[in-house]
Order: C-alpha cells, then sequence, then structure tokens
C-alpha cells in the first residue's frame, strides 16, 4: 500500500476510529510499541537502551588473549548500529554512540596493536557519521574536545590520523 492510500485511509477515519486502529497497531506489532516506549517514555527509557547498546558493542570488540586477540565483530557492530538507529526518535542521540563505537575501535587498536582494513573503515565511517549528525544538530561545543581527543588516540596510526583529521575539517571547521 502507499503511503497516499494509507494518508486517505486516515483522513477518512473518525476521532475514536483512530484511537482503535493505533491500540490495535500497539497490541499487534512490537515496533510500534518500542516506537511509543521511547517516543512517550521518560529519559531513563532511553538511556537504558543506549548503555545497552554500548555495551553490546563494546563486547564485540572484547577479547581474552593480549598476545593473539581476536578480531573485531565489525559486522555485528554495524547491525547493532542500524537497528539502533532505526529506533532511535532523535537524530542526536546517535552521536554519542558513534562517538562510542569509535572510541572502543581506537582503544583496541592501540592495546593490541592490531590493525584490519574493517577496523580501519569502522572507524572512519563511525566518527564520519558522529560528525555529521554533530554538524546537523549544531552541537559542536558539546562533543568538539571529544572528538580532538580521539583524533589525538590515533598519533600511533598515521594514516587514520590524517583521514579522522580531514573529516574534522570538512565538517566541523569548514
Amino acid at each position: 500500500m502507499r503511503k497516499s492510500t494509507f494518508v486517505k485511509h486516515i483522513n477518512q477515519l473518525e476521532a475514536e476510529d483512530l484511537r482503535t486502529e493505533l491500540t490495535l497497531l500497539y497490541d499487534k506489532l512490537d515496533a510500534v510499541k518500542k516506537f511509543y516506549k521511547l517516543e512517550l517514555g521518560s529519559e531513563t527509557d532511553r538511556v537504558k537502551l543506549y548503555t545497552a547498546a554500548k555495551k553490546k558493542i563494546a563486547s564485540k570488540y572484547a577479547t581474552k588473549s593480549f598476545r593473539k586477540p581476536r578480531r573485531p565483530r565489525i559486522q555485528k557492530i554495524n547491525t547493532i548500529l542500524r537497528d539502533l538507529k532505526k529506533e532511535a526518535i532523535f537524530s542526536y542521540e546517535m552521536i554519542d554512540i558513534y562517538l562510542f563505537t569509535t572510541e572502543t575501535a581506537v582503544e583496541f587498536m592501540d592495546t593490541y596493536d592490531f590493525y584490519s582494513d574493517p577496523l580501519h573503515n569502522n572507524i572512519k565511517q563511525s566518527f564520519t557519521k558522529a560528525l555529521i549528525l554533530i554538524k546537523e544538530n549544531r552541537m559542536v561545543s558539546e562533543y568538539d574536545e571529544r572528538c580532538k581527543i580521539i583524533i589525538k588516540k590515533t598519533k600511533f596510526f598515521g594514516d587514520i590520523q590524517r583521514e579522522l583529521e580531514h573529516e574534522y575539517e570538512n565538517y566541523i571547521l569548514e
């Protein structure tokens, strides 16, 4: 069904029928429940969701062996980020998640002296997505220092540092 058909259908319904439709959707679809839980729920509900996501992301970088670290699960991290982005009500809430992903990846690289192209790409993409949202939401003052710290932490990985500096200059300093 097209959106125009749906809108036409909704416009024909009375107020009581609309309430019934919404109640039916809420009862039948988990996505609707999640949406209204975040939309109408308290700040603590959203904080719980993002805290749980951070724990999941951090667990994908966890490894037991210092000498031979397990490769980070980049695909699973990207799935977590995609799912969370779908659930997010406000776009600026994703800034912290993208920066956390970048910080965790950089920490993993630095701690285990581990480099791979997927990890490199993950760092760059997460950082770039965060910068785009920072600029769109005009939140440079809130996140500027954190971005600079991330760039400084990549000092032992020259290519990544240059790329992150370039992205920072493109989105924040232009």
